[in-house]
C-alpha cells in the first residue's frame, strides 16, 4: 500500500511544528526520516498513524491491503510496552482479542509470527525474563500478527546496545525482504537510516520542513559488503552534513532548557 502525505502545516497552539511536508512512500518501500532533535519526526509519524490530526493537511493511501489485514497502519515503538503479567504468546495475542477471529485462527497467527521472529523458545516466558532485543522482537511480532499494510517505526532500536541493535536491523531486513511491508521509519541514527531505507528524508529544525530526500540505490541486503562501503560512507557524510549545524544548535537549546 502506498502512502501519500501532504501536511501543509501543523501547530501546537501557536507553535508551528511542521510545514510543507509532501511525501510519498511507495508500496513495499522503506523511507527513513532523520533530522535534529525537535524537528517533528515523531509528530509526523503520529499524523500518518492517525494519532494526531494535522492542522492543515491530509494523509491518504492507495493500493490494496494484504489478505487478512486487521489493522492497515501499525506502530512499533521504542518502548516495548509489553504487559509484564503476560507471557510472550499472550502479549502478542491480546491485540487480536477485539477482532472477530476464531480461537484457532488467533492461535495460528500467533504461532506464525512467533516462528517468524525466532521466539519459539520463549513463547511462555515473561518480559522480565527476556533481553532487550528479545522484548523488541515481541513488539515487532505483535505488530505483524495483525498483518499490517504499513509499519510505522518510531526509534524502535534506540534503547538497545550496539550489538543487539545490529542484529535487530538484520532481522528487520530479513523480514522486509520476505514481506515487503511499506515502512516509514523515524530515527536519530544515520547509520540505521543508510542501512535500512530506500530513501532518507531529512527534516529541518522546527518548523520541520523537508530539507532533502536522499535515495539509496544499493540493495539493502548488499550494504554490508565491502565493495559498497565507500559509497555508504559518502552517503553518511552527506546526510550528516545536512543536519550537523542544526543538530548542534538544537542540542544547545535543549541543554539550556
Amino acid at each position: 500500500m502506498e502512502l501519500i502525505i501532504d501536511v501543509r502545516n501543523h501547530f501546537y497552539g501557536t507553535l508551528l511544528a511542521l510545514s510543507g511536508i509532501q511525501l510519498t512512500v511507495s508500496s513495499g518501500g522503506v523511507v527513513a526520516i532523520i533530522g535534529p532533535s525537535g524537528c517533528g519526526k515523531s509528530t509526523l509519524l503520529g499524523i500518518v498513524g492517525g494519532l494526531l490530526k494535522p492542522t492543515d493537511g491530509l494523509v491518504s493511501s492507495r493500493g490494496t491491503v494484504p489478505d487478512g489485514c486487521l489493522n492497515p497502519l501499525t506502530y512499533v515503538f521504542q518502548d516495548f510496552s509489553l504487559l509484564p503479567w503476560m507471557t510472550v504468546s499472550q502479549n502478542i495475542s491480546f491485540v487480536l482479542d477485539h477482532h472477530s477471529l476464531s480461537t484457532v485462527e488467533q492461535q495460528r497467527r500467533v504461532a506464525d509470527v512467533i516462528k517468524q521472529m525466532d521466539l519459539s523458545d520463549f513463547a511462555h516466558a515473561f518480559p522480565r525474563q527476556l533481553s532487550g532485543g528479545m522484548r523488541q522482537r515481541v513488539g515487532i511480532a505483535r505488530a505483524l500478527v495483525v498483518r499490517p499494510a504499513v509499519l510505522l517505526m518510531d526509534e524502535p532500536f534506540s534503547a538497545l546496545d550496539a550489538q543487539t541493535r545490529d542484529l535487530m536491523i538484520q532481522d528487520f531486513l530479513d523480514l522486509w525482504v520476505r514481506e515487503r511491508i511499506t515502512t516509514l521509519y523515524v530515527t536519530h541514527n544515520i547509520d540505521e537510516a543508510v542501512r535500512l531505507a530506500d530513501q532518507v528524508v531529512v527534516l529541518s529544525r522546527r518548523p520541520g520542513r523537508i530539507k532533502a530526500v536522499v535515495p539509496i540505490e544499493i540493495p539493502q541486503q548488499r550494504r554490508q559488503e565491502i565493495e559498497f562501503a565507500p559509497n555508504l560512507s559518502r552517503l553518511r557524510d552527506e546526510l550528516w552534513s545536512l543536519i550537523r549545524d542544526e543538530a548542534i544548535t538544537a542540542n544547545r537549546e535543549f541543554a539550556h532548557d
